[in-house]
């Protein structure tokens, strides 16, 4: 490494939501921990925003958020928590003609783990943990109604292309992409590459999903007072979870149906959302326990929400560009990790590119100091991407009694599927495995 100061490496963010503002987060910590680096977000919207409702986020995220040095963030949008923190989930059945119907199958929670900090599971409203992430950003460092739609690698950096009238261009070293499912840099890294275009476009995942919040107050109305908030109810072809949010004082409903047949996909090609009648949530809940049917009843302007994924992918970096959270592993909601997996991503790439290793180099070794730690994020990251997004699919066809080892709507063999699930995703030890990484480069 050169005794010469050295430009600052330029990071463009391409995406301003949950991932591509933590990856932010996460360079700005590095820069004030004195790492020779900038970065700037370019964002296609006209401000940040996020659409949904209800966000969960296990022991991983937080650990990660903690290691960026933004776990306040998550403090802040959550609240208090009213609720027993340490419980992802209770499971029951709540098809109305299993001869279970309303039993308890299991309660996922977090577990005490030597010398790891464990934390417990927290629920935000989406848009609450964004601000949050929003107001820790200095000012000046986002750009907005720029929507990247290709770059073009060169000598000395890679050059980023807007769809804007007229046409702008900025210049950066290195591109994170964390522009979201229908990501235009993933089309474009493909592109490039001549792999298969078809192969990087998400598919309908064959689960809609009705959303909706309603007061605490309305939701033990239906499920009685004191009724626990975490929940997944089961039934077959269809679930519902519940969980609170803004410090328990609404509760968050997202109801699942399967559509093996697309009969609600309708004609649309990509994700979707919009406003349905009442009615129809209730007719696809009509198997249910009263309780159930009562407490969707409450939600006054249900969404009806398609829920794509992407298949898996196998090429994430493309010399200077790397994909990040939904635009490389979009998945299914099933495990609650989608937000987790951006964040962890999110930590991963700021750390590795910070590194003294690339950010200190003379500029002729800087490119492939940087090569290097791409090719190292993208070998620890991208694996645990896909598993988790693998895992999630199998997750949600065990809650509606279709289980890949034959589980069908045996509780027990149910429950036996349930006891492990989230270890494994929740005890990650970042901080292990980046000191690992990192000592490589």
């Amino acid at each position: 490494m050169s005794d010469v100061k050295q430009a600052p490496l330029r990071v463009a963010v391409v995406g301003g939501g949950i991932a591509g503002l933590s990856a932010a987060l996460g360079f700005v910590a590095a820069q004030k921990a004195g790492a020779n680096v900038r970065v700037h977000i370019y964002e296609s919207a006209h401000k940040f925003g996020e659409i949904g409702a209800g966000v969960a986020f296990g022991p991983n995220a937080q650990r990660a958020l903690k290691l960026m040095g933004a776990e306040s963030a998550l403090i802040e949008a959550a609240g208090v928590d009213k609720d027993d923190e340490t419980v992802w989930f209770d499971f029951q059945v709540s098809e109305a003609s299993h001869p279970h119907a309303g039993e308890h199958i299991y309660t996922i929670k977090s577990r005490t783990v030597p010398g790891l900090d464990v934390g417990v599971n927290v629920n935000v409203h989406r848009a609450d943990f964004l601000d949050q992430l929003v107001k820790r950003l200095p000012d000046g460092l986002a750009t907005f109604g720029h929507r990247c739609t290709s770059y073009t690698p060169h000598d000395n950096g890679v050059t980023l292309q807007f769809a804007t009238n007229p046409p702008t261009s900025a210049e950066a070293d290195v591109i994170v992409a964390s522009d979201g499912i229908k990501s235009q840099l993933r089309q474009h890294l493909f592109s490039r590459l001549g792999l298969d275009h078809e192969s990087q476009v998400a598919r309908y995942s064959q689960w809609i999903a009705w959303r909706g919040l309603i007061p605490r107050s309305k939701f033990e109305e239906a499920m009685g007072k004191g009724a626990k908030a975490k929940m997944m109810h089961c039934g077959q072809g269809r679930h519902i979870l519940t969980f609170p949010v803004r410090a328990g004082e609404l509760i968050n409903i997202v109801a699942f149906v399967r559509d093996p047949d697309h009969l609600k996909l309708g004609d649309h090609t990509g994700p979707w959302a919009e406003e349905r009648p009442s009615a129809e949530l209730l007719d696809d809940f009509a198997s249910f326990t009263p309780e159930c049917k009562a407490m969707l009843q409450a939600i006054e302007k249900p969404s009806i929400w398609g829920i794509f994924a992407l298949p898996p992918i196998h090429n994430i970096v493309d010399e200077r560009v790397v994909l990040i959270g939904d635009a490389a592993h979009a998945m299914t909601p099933h495990q609650g990790s989608g937000a987790g997996q951006a964040i962890e991503d999110a930590l991963f790439i700021s750390k590795f590119l910070s590194h003294e290793s690339v950010t200190s180099s003379d500029p002729s070794a800087r490119v492939a100091a940087m090569s290097k730690a791409l090719a190292a994020y993208a070998s620890v990251r991208h694996p645990r991407g896909l598993a988790v997004a693998r895992t999630s699919r199998e997750a949600g066809l065990l809650y509606e009694f279709m289980g890949l080892k034959g589980e069908g709507s045996d509780i027990s063999k149910i429950k036996a599927g349930l006891q492990d699930r989230m270890f494994w995703i929740w005890e990650y030890d970042e901080d292990k495995v980046l000191r690992e990484q990192l000592a490589k480069l």
